[in-house]
């Protein structure tokens, strides 16, 4: 299950957050269209997936995660050789919305990380960790094969290499090592779950929303989601425009999925013994630390430490806020909670694309989006500050 879940993170991140900002410049050119006008394919994306987000959480709860995630993956890969056939910019927005939000829903943390807390307790941030690594490795690794594809053959031939890699490496692996986990909990064979008292009835989408801690956790997680995806998202360009190649925007990049496997690895182990409070506040430094040094030092090392920063602190993010959710609201509502949140940090997600690409035409550079990042990882981290957590459970 752990193994399934690592590598659906690893072909959806390796290429949606990883390397679309190396289709940017390409897509400008054969469509003739605005940077604005490309960052609307991620716009409209997470707008697509704010609309279809709860009615995924509710499936989660109630369907097959194999079905789920099986459905994902034939609508990822045949989006994208879809995408490869397109003549026009808003064609090609229209079909990467929708592609892209149904796989993000069920092959990221909405439908993985209810599937993995149900399957695992005393290890729980443990495995959301490992699984979330996909995310890391596939930052590390499917970046440069894209840049490879692209550089030697174009982006079409690039999307239609990675399709048919999703759907004839992806799709089988997910219906061979995916199984059906109970909604209840209950456990698995083998699965480290200790003993737990019988669930608690599953919370409403009312009671979610009107719950202090919705807003106290949901708004600096969506802070944190829309920096390190719009930062990712603008990256080569960024890296461009600040006098370097496309090489160096490869290399340079790689230095968030690695320093993301050690914020899985080593934050995923602090969420089963430290506050996870604690953990994400960390979090929110890192990604401060990191918008600052790209808006204020430009230069290789300094961008260098500024990306492995912010990969860093989104690799805290994954594990630390999927346990973090069960220890609030129970077990039960898991995947509701997820579905009722995603709203939250899509919207913000969506602003941070759309504000991108504005503010870049408007002054040429991303010195003022950044600065506007700053202030709102500032904001987070006052109101993680206010958040009081009840004691751990199981249910």
């Amino acid at each position: 299950m752990v193994g399934g879940a690592l590598l659906a993170q690893f072909f959806m991140v390796g290429f949606y957050s990883y390397s679309f900002s190396f289709l940017v410049l390409p897509l400008q050119e054969e469509f003739e269209a605005s940077r604005t006008q490309i960052m609307y394919s991620m716009t409209a994306s997470t707008l697509v997936s704010f609309l279809i987000s709860p009615l995924a959480g509710v499936m989660v709860d109630r369907h097959s995660p194999r079905l789920l995630m099986a459905a994902g993956a034939l609508v990822y890969g045949g989006g994208l050789l879809a995408l490869s056939l397109l003549g026009g910019i808003w064609s090609f927005i229209a079909l990467f919305a929708v592609a892209m939000a149904i796989a993000n829903n069920f092959l990221g943390p909405l439908l993985i990380n209810p599937v993995l807390a149900r399957r695992f307790e005393a290890s729980r941030g443990r495995a959301l960790g490992i699984a979330a690594l996909g995310q890391s490795i596939g930052g590390f690794l499917v970046p440069p094969l894209f840049v490879f594809l692209l550089e030697h053959f174009g982006w079409r031939v690039a999307l239609q290499c990675f399709g048919a890699g999703v759907l004839f490496v992806l799709l089988p692996a997910l219906l061979f090592s995916v199984r059906d986990i109970p909604a209840s909990g209950a456990a698995v064979a083998g699965a480290p779950v200790a003993n737990a008292p019988a669930p608690a009835p599953a919370l409403g989408f009312g009671r979610i929303l009107g719950s202090r801690e919705y807003w106290l956790i949901g708004v600096p997680v969506g802070v944190l989601f829309c920096v390190i995806s719009t930062v990712l998202a603008n990256f080569s360009p960024y890296v461009l425009g600040n006098g370097f190649e496309l090489a160096d925007a490869g290399t340079l990049l790689m230095a968030a999925p690695v320093a993301g496997i050690i914020g899985k690895i080593g934050f995923g182990f602090a969420a089963d013994r430290f506050s996870k409070k604690l953990l994400l506040l960390v979090a929110v430094a890192l990604m401060f630390a990191g918008v600052c040094l790209l808006a204020l030092l430009p230069t290789y090392w300094a961008i260098m430490a500024a990306i492995f920063c912010i990969g860093l602190a989104s690799g805290a993010t994954v594990p630390v806020w999927g346990a973090l959710l069960p220890q609030v609201f129970g077990l039960q509502s898991f995947g509701r909670v997820m579905g009722a949140m995603m709203p939250l940090t899509t919207l913000l997600v969506t602003a941070g694309f759309a504000v991108s690409g504005f503010m870049h035409d408007a002054t040429g550079s991303y010195v003022a989006m950044l600065a506007l990042f700053a202030g709102m990882l500032a904001l987070a981290g006052l109101l993680l500050a206010m958040l009081r957590l009840p004691a751990a459970r199981s249910a």
